[in-house]
């Protein structure tokens, strides 16, 4: 098996982190927003909901950008376990 530099290490680890968070993100904000689309424009929760839907976004631009820096030096997709990456192996 071919092994990783601990810089391919880092972009790897980084990938997979804003993969993982992306995929929590997408469930939040489309929970969010099915919420949204139920409240009277009143209710006070709902800009509370608009809130979060605001919060969840700029997660999901950071995640964004996380995944941009673990595409860099272009890491090559290989099967490992996060427990090998982080231990270094």
């Amino acid at each position: 098996m071919e092994r990783y530099t601990k810089t391919d290490q880092v972009y790897l680890l980084a990938a997979v982190a804003a993969h993982e968070l992306n995929n929590e993100l997408t469930v939040i904000l489309s929970s969010v927003a099915t919420v949204i689309e139920a409240l009277d424009p009143e209710d006070p929760v709902r800009l509370q909901a608009l809130e979060l839907q605001e919060a969840a976004r700029r997660c999901a631009q950071k995640a964004s950008g996380l995944l941009r820096f673990g595409g860099r030096r272009g890491a090559r997709a290989m099967r490992t376990s996060l427990a090998r990456l982080i231990e270094g192996e």
